[in-house]
């Protein structure tokens, strides 16, 4: 995934991705965004409401964090990857927006990059050091939401 290069990104700019990260994840729209997901009877649902409702663009604001997420993780190293992926729930997002993301035209015209990164969590969790976030429930520590 990302640049060809596997040397670590330098400890600063680790912290400024792993806080940038969190920040998009706790800002008070995303939160909003993520509690109308819940509510709601889908992703897909939300997707297909009208162009001028707060559904679908809660939806599109999910989508849209997560690929630049995704993006911003692009550079990470091996182990920096490993580390991000213990307290960053990719799969359990990706699995809930993905009704919406194909609803929208698909993951290749549409959030590439989160599709990538769910793939690479996906190749993480087969890993040994993966083993204790396989399941849903250990994924679901590190939402960030209540």
């Amino acid at each position: 995934m990302g640049s060809s290069v596997e040397a670590p990104m330098a400890v600063n700019d680790y912290e400024a991705f792993v806080i940038t990260v969190t920040q998009l994840r706790l800002n008070p729209p995303y939160l909003a965004a993520e509690a109308t997901r819940r509510k709601a009877a889908g992703s897909a649902a939300m997707a297909a409401a009208g162009a001028a409702s707060t559904d679908l663009a809660a939806v599109l604001l999910l989508i849209g964090t997560w690929e630049r997420i995704a993006i911003l993780a692009s550079d990470l190293s091996p182990l920096q990857r490993g580390r991000f992926f213990r307290c960053t729930p990719v799969k359990l997002m990706w699995d809930s927006l993905r009704p919406a993301i194909d609803a929208l035209g698909g993951a290749e015209r549409f959030a590439p990059n989160f599709e990538e990164l769910n793939a690479t969590y996906g190749s993480w969790l087969e890993s040994d050091e993966a083993r204790e976030f396989r399941s849903a429930q250990r994924q679901t520590i590190c939402l960030l939401f209540g």
